[in-house]
């Protein structure tokens, strides 16, 4: 079998495990209950905004003055005209992903060390396949319900906002997209830290310690002058992806590329050379 199909064969794997197991179901039906919540919530609060604009004060004007002072004034001017329930969905993606990931990863490999049901696939698979199937498992199961939650803040947006349906997808897209290579990074990040225990419990506590480390490091950058402290926290290259500037997105796909790329190669590595 070629590591292609080996990879595919555990992704696939995963995601059903993902979703037809009850702690997947659950937390899917869960966080697609919450986006509904939410996206009722962020639409209404769009529309009042809207109805309720200072005279002589335009939308776009406002909209373009709060994200320059967000993001700059070069990305400011892009997401003038965007729906505002939309952008802050995509804050809320940000900030979701990670527990989302970590509630979804932390016993993908530890489970199955604890109960040496991995042997099972060391037979049968390389193991640079099984992490990578693991990792990929991981990440799509994460896009999916990040996309389900989404789509759901999409309607509610077009039916409850009144907005063109055309305007509310392309700019519901774009924002997503920004959150892919974010969630590809934060994955690699849980698939090194949870892969190195035999019980899932530690493995989640320690995933979840790390991903507030992280956080920590933004933290101390912004307070501090060793700003490159910040670029290990996957969620800070949403300025960049948010750019109109193609160089900068290239610098965001470029860095949380990096951080999924080294994690996964590192869990690989070491994966690889393990007693299991």
């Amino acid at each position: 079998m070629s590591p292609f199909a080996e990879v595919q064969l555990v992704t696939a794997r995963e995601l059903r495990k993902s979703f037809r197991s009850v702690k997947g179901i659950v937390l899917a039906a869960v966080s697609l209950a919450g986006g509904a919540g939410v996206a009722m919530l962020f639409a209404w609060l769009d529309r009042v905004q809207r109805e309720n604009m200072p005279a002589g004060l335009d939308v776009h004007d406002a909209q373009e003055q709060f994200f320059a002072r967000w993001y700059g004034p070069n990305t400011g001017k892009r997401l003038a005209d965007c729906p505002y329930s939309l952008w802050m969905m995509l804050i809320g993606t940000l900030w979701l992903a990670p527990l989302l990931v970590a509630l979804l990863d932390f016993d993908a490999v530890s489970g199955e060390l604890q109960h040496r049901s991995v042997r099972f696939w060391t037979v049968r698979v390389r193991r640079s396949s099984y992490m990578l199937g693991k990792y990929f498992g991981a990440w799509i199961s994460v896009l999916v319900v990040t996309f389900g939650m989404n789509v759901i803040v999409w309607v509610a947006t077009a039916a409850v906002g009144g907005l063109p349906v055309s305007t509310v997808l392309g700019w519901g897209v774009r924002f997503f997209a920004v959150s892919i290579p974010i969630g590809a990074a934060w994955c690699g990040i849980a698939t090194l830290v949870g892969s190195q225990v035999k019980t899932p419990m530690l493995s989640l506590l320690f995933i979840f310690a790390t991903f507030f480390g992280l956080w920590l490091l933004r933290v101390v950058a912004g307070f501090s002058q060793a700003e490159w402290l910040a670029y290990l926290y996957p969620n800070i290259y949403d300025d960049f992806l948010l750019s109109p500037r193609a160089a900068d997105v290239a610098k965001g796909l470029l860095g949380t590329g990096l951080i999924a790329g080294l994690t996964v190669a590192a869990a690989t590595a070491i994966f690889e050379r393990r007693d299991v």
